[in-house]
């Protein structure tokens, strides 16, 4: 995630007035923290940095690594000590090795980090860590801690964490002033906190059935990276101190656990394929996954030269590297999704329509395949059983902003305008994006044509996204 530029950092730092706050004068840590910023707030916090991130050129909307990544912090949450909140893990298109929690239970992914990973339990480890941060309100009380009012305001300091958690040197170069300089001091965490972060974070690890080492493993080729590289440390480093006192105390932690082995998912594996397949030049990740693949033909090495000769425009490639699957028995909705995408590369959506429709039963509950169904029913001209299709998935998951959209895309190949803008408005208001969503309210009352039914619902939803805006106004 890029840094905001340095104008806009550098006018959140002084109009806010931010005070460099010290480790000792912090709250205890754990639960006492609520005293400074309520749940609440910290969840608006949370919607708001989210309606940032979306935006941002480096938030990477891929439902295949989006659904992998809930996947695993769903069973990292179910262990952690607040196995009933929300969580969203979304992925960073970043090469960068770093990770970052944020208000409300919000946890962005490098695809650096994934790609660096040897094994699921470090990644694990790491998000595990994260999960931590959130569950003993590390990011919460950093931000709580600053005395001021004021949601918009707290959402602007949160934004300035986020860019220092993302991308830190950055940051840094976009503070110019003295006064500025002082945020530093908050953007990392504290020695205690990452002790501790460590410590619930292994509790998190153990409880989901990965192996423990895998944190250890981890942090210790970071240090030994920091090592080598002092100049350029990894980006993880630069916003969580790594100690030798931590490693050791978690070697310590971890000598006194059971010994436990984990068998890395495919999906794991496939996913980290998929990650280096989309790095770099397409021309360069085909020839290293056809090296990989013939030097060591496991069925990750397969898919990732798949996945590369799809962007590099090689589907000849692509469609016998995924026949090795085949081949191979391969059982995973992630390989499917990709000869989806093949398809829909090569303009065949009749034969991406079969193959889901095939596919869907078996693994009712992955959502990329659903998206990729329904827009292969679009791009075959299907728009009517696309929007049948689309609200049947709907009863399932309601709140889904893409379905919401492709849905606006359905209505709007059938030449219904009003609907259109009316589902439009219900992914941006799922965005938390409510200028957004009122404008494509205000185009559907514009439109025509729709029943009194029908513009009673977007009177109703204008009227009740209005009071939000006002409500958000207010509280400025």
């Amino acid at each position: 995630m890029k840094a905001p530029t340095p104008p806009l950092l550098a006018a959140l730092l002084l109009v806010f007035g931010i005070q460099s706050v010290q480790a000792a004068g912090l709250p205890d840590l754990g639960d006492s923290s609520r005293v400074a910023l309520s749940e609440s707030q910290e969840n608006q916090i949370g919607r708001e940095i989210m309606r940032q991130v979306r935006g941002d050129a480096e938030y990477l909307d891929d439902p295949v690594l989006e659904d992998y990544l809930n996947n695993l912090g769903d069973k990292l949450a179910a262990a952690s000590p607040e196995s009933g909140r929300h969580f969203e893990y979304f992925p960073v298109r970043d090469p960068s090795i770093n990770a970052f929690a944020m208000p409300g239970g919000n946890i962005g992914v490098n695809t650096g980090l994934i790609s660096a990973t040897r094994n699921e339990s470090e990644l694990a480890g790491v998000l595990a860590h994260e999960t931590a941060h959130v569950t003993q309100h590390h990011i919460a009380r950093m931000v709580g801690d600053q005395k001021i009012s004021g949601i918009a305001t707290l959402a602007a300091l949160a934004v300035a964490i986020l860019a220092a958690r993302s991308n830190s040197q950055a940051s840094e170069a976009a503070i110019a002033t003295v006064q500025a300089l002082n945020i530093q001091n908050q953007l990392n965490f504290t020695r205690a906190n990452e002790s501790e972060a460590d410590r619930v974070g292994l509790q998190i690890l153990t409880g989901a059935g990965f192996a423990p080492q895998g944190m250890v493993t981890f942090f210790e080729r970071l240090q030994a990276q920091g090592r080598l590289y002092e100049n350029n440390a990894p980006a993880y480093m630069r916003t969580h101190p790594l100690t030798y006192q931590r490693i050791a105390d978690m070697q310590n932690m971890v000598a006194q656990l059971p010994y436990k082995q984990h068998v890395d998912s495919l999906e794991f594996q496939f996913v980290r394929a998929r990650i280096q397949a989309n790095e770099g030049e397409a021309a360069d990740a085909l020839r290293r996954f056809e090296a990989l693949a013939q030097t060591n033909p496991e069925p990750a090495n397969w898919y990732g030269l798949a996945r590369a000769a799809v962007r590099a425009g090689k589907p000849e490639r692509a469609h016998s590297a995924l026949t090795r699957l085949d081949a191979d028995k391969v059982n995973t909705p992630v390989v499917l999704a990709l000869e989806a995408e093949l398809a829909l590369s090569e303009r065949q959506p009749g034969r991406a329509i079969r193959l889901l429709a095939g596919a869907m039963p078996a693994y009712a509950s992955y959502r990329p395949l659903a998206y990729l169904y329904a827009r292969a029913l679009l791009a075959a001209g299907k728009a009517r059983e696309a929007l049948i299709f689309i609200g049947e998935q709907q009863r399932t998951w309601t709140s889904d902003t893409r379905l919401y959209a492709l849905l606006a895309e359905a209505h709007q190949a059938l030449g219904e305008l009003t609907q259109s803008h009316l589902a439009q408005a219900e992914s941006y208001a799922l965005q938390d994006r409510q200028s957004a969503a009122i404008e494509q309210l205000q185009l559907a009352q514009k439109t025509g044509g729709a029943d009194f039914y029908t513009l009673s619902i977007i009177d109703a939803r204008l009227r009740e996204m209005k009071l939000r805006q006002q409500a958000a106004k207010a509280e400025k």
